[in-house]
Protein backbone atom coordinates (compact mmCIF):
# COMPACT_ATOMS: atom_id res chain seq x y z
CA UNK A 1 0.00 0.00 0.00
CA UNK A 2 1.36 3.36 -0.68
CA UNK A 3 0.66 4.62 2.81
CA UNK A 4 2.97 1.58 4.30
CA UNK A 5 5.47 2.58 1.69
CA UNK A 6 5.30 6.27 3.10
CA UNK A 7 6.07 4.92 6.58
CA UNK A 8 9.12 3.90 5.19
CA UNK A 9 10.48 6.45 3.01
CA UNK A 10 14.02 7.58 4.64
CA UNK A 11 13.40 11.43 4.80
CA UNK A 12 10.06 10.67 6.85
CA UNK A 13 11.55 8.57 9.08
CA UNK A 14 14.46 11.15 9.58
CA UNK A 15 11.84 13.67 10.11
CA UNK A 16 9.87 11.57 12.17
CA UNK A 17 13.42 11.45 14.30
CA UNK A 18 14.36 14.81 14.81
CA UNK A 19 10.94 15.64 16.17
CA UNK A 20 11.39 12.91 18.77
CA UNK A 21 14.98 14.33 19.57
CA UNK A 22 13.37 17.57 20.12
CA UNK A 23 10.82 16.83 22.06
CA UNK A 24 13.53 14.37 24.27
CA UNK A 25 15.91 17.50 24.40
CA UNK A 26 13.16 20.04 26.07
CA UNK A 27 13.09 17.16 29.12
CA UNK A 28 9.61 15.46 27.93
CA UNK A 29 9.00 11.98 29.16
CA UNK A 30 10.80 9.44 26.70
CA UNK A 31 7.07 8.03 26.32
CA UNK A 32 6.01 11.02 25.45
CA UNK A 33 8.79 11.88 22.79
CA UNK A 34 8.48 8.78 21.02
CA UNK A 35 4.80 9.69 20.41
CA UNK A 36 5.24 12.83 18.74
CA UNK A 37 8.02 10.85 16.26
CA UNK A 38 5.19 8.44 15.41
CA UNK A 39 2.46 11.14 14.91
CA UNK A 40 4.38 13.38 12.51
CA UNK A 41 5.94 9.91 10.58
CA UNK A 42 2.12 9.12 10.35
CA UNK A 43 0.97 12.61 9.42
CA UNK A 44 3.53 13.02 7.11
CA UNK A 45 2.97 9.38 5.03
CA UNK A 46 -0.94 10.30 5.28
CA UNK A 47 -0.38 13.72 3.67
CA UNK A 48 1.58 12.01 1.03
CA UNK A 49 -0.87 9.06 0.35
CA UNK A 50 -3.26 11.34 -0.25
CA UNK A 51 -1.34 13.97 -2.40
CA UNK A 52 -0.24 11.32 -4.42
CA UNK A 53 -3.53 9.46 -5.13
CA UNK A 54 -5.07 12.44 -6.58
CA UNK A 55 -7.04 12.39 -9.78
CA UNK A 56 -5.27 14.03 -12.37
CA UNK A 57 -7.00 16.91 -13.89
CA UNK A 58 -9.69 15.56 -16.92
CA UNK A 59 -7.84 16.82 -20.89
CA UNK A 60 -10.42 18.74 -22.71
CA UNK A 61 -11.39 17.47 -25.52
CA UNK A 62 -9.44 17.72 -28.78
CA UNK A 63 -10.52 20.71 -31.32
CA UNK A 64 -9.36 19.40 -34.97
CA UNK A 65 -9.11 22.11 -38.02
CA UNK A 66 -12.21 22.70 -39.81
CA UNK A 67 -11.55 22.24 -43.34
CA UNK A 68 -11.90 25.91 -44.96
CA UNK A 69 -14.84 26.12 -47.76
CA UNK A 70 -16.37 23.02 -46.56
CA UNK A 71 -20.42 22.47 -45.73
CA UNK A 72 -19.32 22.72 -42.39
CA UNK A 73 -17.69 25.40 -42.00
CA UNK A 74 -20.53 27.14 -43.06
CA UNK A 75 -23.11 25.89 -40.81
CA UNK A 76 -20.13 26.65 -38.02
CA UNK A 77 -20.34 30.24 -39.09
CA UNK A 78 -23.89 30.44 -38.67
CA UNK A 79 -24.08 28.87 -35.14
CA UNK A 80 -21.58 31.00 -34.12
CA UNK A 81 -23.30 33.96 -35.62
CA UNK A 82 -26.38 32.82 -33.84
CA UNK A 83 -24.42 32.65 -30.74
CA UNK A 84 -23.18 36.30 -30.90
CA UNK A 85 -26.64 37.40 -31.43
CA UNK A 86 -27.99 35.46 -28.49
CA UNK A 87 -25.03 37.29 -26.23
CA UNK A 88 -26.11 40.62 -27.73
CA UNK A 89 -29.90 40.31 -27.42
CA UNK A 90 -29.07 39.16 -23.11
CA UNK A 91 -26.74 42.43 -22.62
CA UNK A 92 -29.58 44.63 -24.69
CA UNK A 93 -31.83 43.71 -21.75
CA UNK A 94 -32.96 46.08 -19.01
CA UNK A 95 -32.19 44.27 -15.51
CA UNK A 96 -35.32 42.47 -14.55
CA UNK A 97 -36.88 38.52 -14.66
CA UNK A 98 -36.64 38.45 -18.28
CA UNK A 99 -33.18 39.30 -18.09
CA UNK A 100 -31.76 37.02 -15.50
CA UNK A 101 -33.74 33.93 -17.57
CA UNK A 102 -31.86 34.93 -20.55
CA UNK A 103 -28.43 35.55 -19.05
CA UNK A 104 -28.80 31.97 -17.31
CA UNK A 105 -29.20 30.57 -20.76
CA UNK A 106 -25.74 32.11 -22.15
CA UNK A 107 -23.68 29.58 -20.54
CA UNK A 108 -26.00 26.69 -22.51
CA UNK A 109 -25.32 28.55 -25.49
CA UNK A 110 -21.44 28.99 -25.40
CA UNK A 111 -21.29 24.95 -24.56
CA UNK A 112 -23.18 24.29 -27.32
CA UNK A 113 -21.56 26.28 -29.85
CA UNK A 114 -17.99 24.53 -28.74
CA UNK A 115 -19.05 21.46 -29.38
CA UNK A 116 -20.90 22.21 -32.71
CA UNK A 117 -17.46 23.50 -33.52
CA UNK A 118 -15.57 19.85 -32.32
CA UNK A 119 -18.47 18.66 -34.56
CA UNK A 120 -17.54 20.64 -37.35
CA UNK A 121 -13.32 19.79 -36.75
CA UNK A 122 -14.73 15.65 -36.79
CA UNK A 123 -16.59 16.32 -40.00
CA UNK A 124 -13.46 17.86 -42.17
CA UNK A 125 -11.80 15.13 -40.23
CA UNK A 126 -13.49 12.39 -41.41
CA UNK A 127 -14.25 13.89 -45.18
CA UNK A 128 -10.37 14.09 -45.67
CA UNK A 129 -10.32 10.20 -44.04
CA UNK A 130 -13.24 9.46 -46.89
CA UNK A 131 -10.93 10.95 -49.54
CA UNK A 132 -8.22 8.93 -49.12
CA UNK A 133 -10.62 5.34 -50.14
CA UNK A 134 -11.17 5.14 -53.59
CA UNK A 135 -14.40 3.53 -53.54
CA UNK A 136 -14.26 3.52 -57.44
CA UNK A 137 -10.67 1.17 -57.38
CA UNK A 138 -11.96 -1.10 -54.72
CA UNK A 139 -15.26 -1.76 -56.06
CA UNK A 140 -13.08 -2.97 -59.40
CA UNK A 141 -10.44 -4.18 -56.94
CA UNK A 142 -13.59 -6.49 -55.77
CA UNK A 143 -15.08 -7.70 -58.97
CA UNK A 144 -11.80 -8.70 -60.05
CA UNK A 145 -10.92 -11.07 -56.71
CA UNK A 146 -14.36 -12.37 -56.78
CA UNK A 147 -14.26 -13.41 -60.84
CA UNK A 148 -10.54 -14.99 -59.77
CA UNK A 149 -11.44 -16.68 -57.10
CA UNK A 150 -14.02 -18.71 -59.37
CA UNK A 151 -11.32 -20.33 -61.09
CA UNK A 152 -8.84 -20.13 -58.73
CA UNK A 153 -6.66 -23.43 -57.60
CA UNK A 154 -6.48 -24.33 -53.86
CA UNK A 155 -2.82 -23.09 -54.00
CA UNK A 156 -3.64 -19.61 -54.62
CA UNK A 157 -7.26 -19.33 -53.14
CA UNK A 158 -6.39 -18.62 -49.65
CA UNK A 159 -4.17 -15.90 -50.77
CA UNK A 160 -6.81 -14.38 -53.06
CA UNK A 161 -9.67 -14.57 -50.44
CA UNK A 162 -7.36 -12.94 -47.78
CA UNK A 163 -6.70 -10.46 -50.59
CA UNK A 164 -10.62 -10.14 -51.20
CA UNK A 165 -10.94 -9.53 -46.75
CA UNK A 166 -8.62 -6.50 -47.22
CA UNK A 167 -10.47 -4.67 -50.16
CA UNK A 168 -13.76 -5.20 -48.41
CA UNK A 169 -12.11 -3.92 -45.32
CA UNK A 170 -11.65 -0.41 -47.30
CA UNK A 171 -15.29 -0.67 -48.49
CA UNK A 172 -16.70 -1.45 -45.02
CA UNK A 173 -14.13 1.64 -43.89
CA UNK A 174 -15.58 4.11 -46.27
CA UNK A 175 -19.13 3.00 -45.12
CA UNK A 176 -19.08 3.85 -41.50
CA UNK A 177 -17.23 7.25 -42.81
CA UNK A 178 -19.92 8.37 -45.18
CA UNK A 179 -21.89 7.91 -42.92
CA UNK A 180 -20.45 9.12 -39.71
CA UNK A 181 -19.83 12.34 -41.71
CA UNK A 182 -23.53 12.21 -43.16
CA UNK A 183 -24.47 12.44 -39.17
CA UNK A 184 -22.34 15.10 -38.55
CA UNK A 185 -23.46 17.47 -41.06
CA UNK A 186 -27.22 16.65 -40.38
CA UNK A 187 -26.56 17.40 -36.44
CA UNK A 188 -24.49 21.06 -37.64
CA UNK A 189 -27.09 22.07 -39.69
CA UNK A 190 -29.83 21.08 -36.91
CA UNK A 191 -27.51 22.72 -34.32
CA UNK A 192 -27.13 25.87 -35.93
CA UNK A 193 -30.79 26.16 -37.75
CA UNK A 194 -31.91 25.51 -33.60
CA UNK A 195 -29.58 28.22 -32.30
CA UNK A 196 -31.08 30.61 -35.33
CA UNK A 197 -34.56 29.85 -34.06
CA UNK A 198 -33.66 30.30 -30.37
CA UNK A 199 -32.69 33.49 -31.00
CA UNK A 200 -35.58 34.41 -32.87
CA UNK A 201 -37.52 33.41 -30.00
CA UNK A 202 -35.84 35.57 -27.66
CA UNK A 203 -36.44 38.73 -29.60
CA UNK A 204 -39.60 37.65 -30.23
CA UNK A 205 -40.21 37.56 -26.22
CA UNK A 206 -38.25 40.28 -25.62
CA UNK A 207 -40.52 42.74 -27.85
CA UNK A 208 -43.66 41.44 -26.68
CA UNK A 209 -42.75 41.04 -23.46
CA UNK A 210 -43.08 43.62 -20.37
CA UNK A 211 -40.44 43.11 -16.97
CA UNK A 212 -44.07 42.95 -14.55
CA UNK A 213 -45.16 40.60 -17.09
CA UNK A 214 -43.06 37.32 -18.11
CA UNK A 215 -44.23 34.86 -19.64
CA UNK A 216 -42.65 31.72 -17.48
CA UNK A 217 -44.17 29.44 -19.74
CA UNK A 218 -42.77 30.89 -22.68
CA UNK A 219 -39.47 31.09 -20.77
CA UNK A 220 -39.41 27.53 -19.71
CA UNK A 221 -40.21 26.74 -23.86
CA UNK A 222 -36.89 28.65 -24.98
CA UNK A 223 -34.85 26.63 -21.52
CA UNK A 224 -36.54 23.65 -22.91
CA UNK A 225 -35.44 24.21 -26.65
CA UNK A 226 -32.07 25.21 -26.09
CA UNK A 227 -31.26 22.00 -24.17
CA UNK A 228 -32.69 19.72 -26.75
CA UNK A 229 -30.19 21.63 -28.86
CA UNK A 230 -27.38 20.82 -26.47
CA UNK A 231 -28.29 16.85 -26.03
CA UNK A 232 -29.02 16.67 -29.36
CA UNK A 233 -25.11 17.87 -30.34
CA UNK A 234 -23.57 16.21 -27.86
CA UNK A 235 -25.36 12.62 -28.27
CA UNK A 236 -23.95 12.78 -31.48
CA UNK A 237 -20.50 13.89 -30.32
CA UNK A 238 -20.64 10.80 -28.42
CA UNK A 239 -22.39 8.54 -31.08
CA UNK A 240 -19.46 9.64 -33.64
CA UNK A 241 -16.54 9.34 -31.01
CA UNK A 242 -17.66 5.54 -30.13
CA UNK A 243 -18.26 4.88 -33.63
CA UNK A 244 -14.85 6.17 -35.22
CA UNK A 245 -12.35 6.28 -32.28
Amino acid sequence: MKFARELAEPWGLLLAATSAGVAWAVQLPVVAALGIGVAVLAARAGAAALGGEQEPPQREARVLDVAPGSAEEGWLRRASAAAEGFASLSGSLASGPLAERVADMEPVVRETLSTLQRLAGRASATGQALARVDLEAVAHERRRLQRELRTASQEVRGDLEQALTAVQAQADVHQRLSGARDKLLAQLQSGALGLDSLVARVAELTAATSDVTVDTGAVRELSDQLEGIRQGVLETEQATRKSLG
